[in-house]
């Protein structure tokens, strides 16, 4: 996963960026790739490029500034790995609210469809947001952003998913373990030695694989030097 530091700076660059246009106001967004395969995602907010050369898969930006209202965001695959469907160009909207933190998920949705020679249209990128949360010592929250229920097993945790809704997992410590469906390992995470709220999400590719990430939930705080500017603007 590449360094979180990067990721956030330039997402700092970009909540700059869109300060200069938006005005007061402010929220918190931790974007996270749980697109499987080598081809970076081109990702982009009102325009602005969140990440110059794309969002690895298994990249998350942590948290970054961006002024309230709502967000068009657009996302890509530019180029395709052999063998693998081609994935279009998505766009949606992300709606921040002013002091909410909010993690935003980008992931596939195979698309039922077939075409007439049979073959099947591609899984469609889709984005999903939740909500940040509080939690005391270690808090975590499973969500598969799989189509269809599913049964996973978390360390010694057995468990019913449903899509996208989150699962508290009680008593966690902080220590990582294997992700597993149906009998098989699809991931691992090697936990956390700092308390917080967290997500853990596992994505669908388009070739049965998975993709895992362990990201930050924890509500934030408006920056001081943000307060001080807000304050100072004010009549």
């Amino acid at each position: 996963m590449r360094n979180p530091f990067s990721l956030l700076l330039a997402a700092c660059l970009l909540a700059t960026s869109l300060h200069a246009q938006e005005g007061d106001g402010f929220g918190f967004l931790n974007i996270v790739n749980l697109i499987p395969g080598s081809t970076p995602a081109a990702v982009t907010i009102d325009g602005k490029e969140l990440m110059p050369g794309g969002m690895k898969s298994g990249d998350f930006t942590g948290w970054f500034v961006v002024p309230i209202g709502s967000k068009a965001i657009s996302i890509a695959l530019e180029k395709q790995e052999e063998g693998k469907p081609h994935i279009r160009k998505e766009s949606g909207s992300i709606e921040v609210a002013e002091g909410l933190s909010t993690v935003v998920a980008m992931f596939l949705q195979p698309d039922p469809r077939v075409k007439e020679d049979g073959t099947p249209y591609p899984p469609k990128i889709r984005i999903k947001s939740f909500p940040a949360y509080e939690s005391r010592g270690f808090g975590l929250k499973f969500v598969s952003m799989a189509p269809a229920d599913g049964r996973f097993q978390i360390g010694p945790l057995k468990l019913e998913a449903k899509p996208l809704e989150p699962i508290a997992i009680p008593k966690w410590s902080g220590a990582g373990f294997e992700v597993m469906q149906e009998g098989a390992v699809i991931g691992k995470t090697a936990g956390s030695t700092e308390p917080g709220s967290f997500y853990l999400f596992v994505g669908p590719g388009v070739k049965g694989d998975h993709i895992t990430i362990l990201t930050r939930a924890d509500p934030q705080e408006t920056p001081p030097w943000m307060k001080k500017k807000k304050n100072a603007e004010t009549p």
